[in-house]
């Protein structure tokens, strides 16, 4: 993948301006969409089956200790990080499709990556291995270990950024995994910084509206009863919780695709027509264009 250069012209306010452009076109395609808000939900209510499941297990190993916590901590966080990464797999598919004018079913999203397996399995070896050791740095009293492990949790956070479009939409082996992730950031990274305060503000702003209302609507009740007033207002700004972390999840999921086939295609992907990116960054080389190789079939559809 050829890296464009950057233009100093394009300001911190411009990246941030075009981010929440970015953002709203994501929500756009929530809108046409919605069912693309399972896959995250799928993932959060597996991942906290498994925290569940494992918390006896990890309290008796960190009772007995001698390393064993972190054997029980590998395995929870591979089971976590694999369910995660298939349906973040599913929810980028589910996205691409939809850029192409088609319908995201929930059903035919989860079989199509199911041949992506291989890859899926060893990212999620690889991440549960690295969270392991930063958990086992944040334990340590030395404060070197303490910078260290900050420094390297921001550097794999740039790296693996784009992994999981990487696994949806390319054959790459363990170590292109990384540089072609790494690279489709260095090729919008910009963009990717400015979508992140547009995410930001706008699931911010849908969940302080839908906490307002939540509570206009249970404080009355709570005034007259207070024990099923106090009930109602809890499972409604839970439900306000667990809405607006579903928002996040799918906004991203769609950002990063979008962003994703601007860096490896140099086309603007159905629905982003009002994302200039054809402007962004001040580009002079373009990627390897659609049907190129490294690229899978999916993309060209």
């Amino acid at each position: 993948m050829s890296i464009g250069t950057g233009s100093s012209r394009v300001g911190f306010f411009d990246r941030v301006k075009t981010g929440w452009t970015l953002t709203k076109d994501s929500v756009g395609v929530i809108r046409d969409h919605p069912n693309l808000m399972v896959f995250p939900l799928l993932a959060g209510v597996a991942s906290a089956a498994f925290f569940v499941l494992f918390f006896f297990p990890l309290l008796i190993a960190n009772l007995i200790g001698s390393g064993l916590e972190f054997l029980v901590l590998l395995v929870l966080y591979f089971l976590t990080t694999f369910v995660s990464t298939y349906c973040a797999c599913a929810l980028v598919y589910g996205a691409n499709e939809a850029f192409h004018g088609r319908e995201p079913a929930v059903m035919d999203c989860l079989k199509a990556v199911s041949d992506r397996l291989g890859p899926i399995v060893v990212w999620s070896v690889i991440s549960a291995t690295v969270s392991v050791v930063l958990k086992a740095m944040e334990d340590s009293d030395n404060p070197i270990a303490g910078i260290m492990r900050s420094l390297f949790a921001v550097g794999w956070a740039i790296m693996t950024f784009f992994i999981v479009p990487v696994i949806v939409f390319e054959d790459v082996t363990v170590t292109s995994m990384f540089s072609r992730s790494a690279s489709a950031f260095r090729e919008t990274w910009g963009e990717t910084i400015g979508a992140g305060f547009g995410i930001t503000l706008i699931v911010a702003a849908v969940g302080v509206v839908l906490a307002i209302g939540a509570l206009a609507l249970s404080l009355p009740v709570a005034a007259v009863f207070p024990g099923p007033g106090i009930l109602l207002t809890v499972l409604l700004l839970g439900g306000v919780l667990v809405f607006t972390y579903l928002l996040s999840q799918t906004i991203w999921g769609i950002a990063k695709t979008a962003l994703y086939v601007y860096a490896v295609e140099g086309r603007t992907p159905e629905g982003f027509e009002n994302f200039e990116f054809e402007t962004l960054g001040g580009r002079t080389e373009r990627t390897a264009s659609p049907g190129s190789a490294g690229t899978r079939d999916t993309l060209d559809r």
